[in-house]
């Protein structure tokens, strides 16, 4: 019974273990977001509602044919004319015929929109790309901004060690290690926020991949090194073919276009057509057939019409703006992540290797008594500063090679 019972309790231990994180590297989060973001999901229900407007766009009877029949008794007695009832009827079907060929518009039509769904489905999973990719590459650097301050929270507790020794054997006064423990404390802040912005980091990217509540991943280390951007022209030409904000203003104008003509068929005048039998009392058995034409007296969607021409006009106006705003664009965000970059390469080559020796030197020239405590506080503030500076513009610059990759068309699958 004992061994069943210990056996029941290690069995409910491991139930109770937490699930292992998941490995995420970059490209599996842009994968995911492109599909699993909500506002992918919800732009492809939109495709889904468009490509559902095909049905039955292209009948061609624009009402339902109409079924009649009437009865025909003979009232009036004939002479010569055996005085039986005589009965009689009339049974037909009629309705009407688009020739214009306004089916085969409202079928480009709904066309035409499936096409503006798609291209909306693509702007927003190119802007989930661009999300994913900046959570993951700040989630990235969140825990490297945690490792370089606890790295400087583990030399402030050194010093603060050796402060204590010092002050106990009378070479060091009380303001010294006070210094010294502020410094501990202040560092410990700055930990506990480091800690906030890393959850909030993960929160973004759990956000942007649609991930269930308390899901953690173990981000896959990746090349952090800002890339060499290509040739401004490139970029633009790039934009010009590509970019989502270009292509659904193209369909728009498209689908416009094509409404217009709709509508032009639509008010052609529509054709008519009666076939019945008719059995008068006291009359030959006959069948019949008609045709008839609409009188196009008024002109029905002549208001829809200037609407639609005066869209496109607007729909024009707004591609030329945005044809022109492009090299603009591409231009302000290829020079934004040069300089970026500029400030990284800066920041790694010199200066914090810089700070770095110094801190060491400074420390080490304190323990030999050849300097006050109030420079190694300085020094090992100067080299958090530069780390915090050195994560924060690269940050800013991987963001900025996510918006130059946006504006020129990229972030594609």
């Amino acid at each position: 019974m004992q061994s069943l019972e210990k056996t029941w309790v290690l069995f409910s231990a491991l139930l109770t273990l937490p699930a292992a994180a998941e490995t995420l590297t970059l490209e599996q989060a842009l994968a995911r977001a492109r599909e699993r973001a909500p506002e992918v999901q919800l732009a492809a229900r939109i495709v889904d509602e468009a490509e559902a407007s095909r049905v039955g766009a292209g009948v061609f009877l624009p009402t339902n044919p109409r079924l009649f029949a009437d009865y025909r008794p003979m009232v009036v007695e004939l002479p010569n004319q055996p005085t039986e009832p005589r009965h009689g009827y009339n049974v037909g079907v009629n309705g009407d015929l688009e020739i214009s060929g306004a089916g085969f518009a409202r079928v480009e039509e709904a066309e035409k929109r499936v096409e503006i769904a798609k291209a909306e489905l693509d702007w927003e999973r190119r802007r989930a790309t661009a999300r994913a990719w900046v959570a993951y590459i700040d989630a990235l650097l969140s825990q490297q901004r945690l490792d370089r301050i606890e790295e400087s929270l583990g030399v402030q507790k050194r010093v603060a060690e050796a402060a204590k020794e010092r002050v106990s054997a009378g070479v060091a006064g009380e303001p010294e290690l006070t210094t010294v423990l502020v410094e501990v404390a202040s560092v410990e802040r700055d930990l506990i926020e480091a800690k906030r912005l890393q959850q909030a980091t993960q929160l973004e990217l759990a956000n942007v991949l649609d991930a269930e509540a308390g899901a953690t991943w173990e981000l896959s280390p990746t090349s952090l090194e800002p890339k060499d951007s290509p040739s401004e022209q490139s970029l633009v030409d790039r934009a010009l073919q590509e970019r989502p904000e270009l292509a659904l203003v193209k369909a728009r104008l498209a689908l416009l276009e094509t409404t217009e003509s709709r509508l032009s068929r639509e008010a052609f005048p529509k054709l008519g057509f009666n076939l019945g039998v008719d059995a008068a009392p006291a009359s030959p058995v006959f069948g019949y057939a008609g045709l008839n034409i609409e009188l196009p007296i008024a002109q029905r969607n002549q208001g829809p019409r200037a609407v639609a021409r005066a869209q496109q006009e607007t729909e024009k106006a707004r591609l030329q703006a945005q044809l022109r705003r492009v090299a603009r664009e591409v231009a302000l965000a290829r020079r934004s992540y040069e300089a970026r970059r500029q400030q990284v390469v800066m920041l790694t080559k010199q200066a914090l290797p810089a700070a770095r020796r110094t801190q060491e030197l400074i420390e080490q020239g304190w323990r030999a008594g050849r300097f006050d405590v109030f420079r190694l506080t300085t020094a090992t503030r100067d080299t958090l500063r530069l780390e915090r500076e050195h994560i924060e513009t690269l940050l800013a610059a991987w963001t900025d090679w996510v918006e130059l990759q946006r504006t020129s068309g990229g972030l594609k699958e």
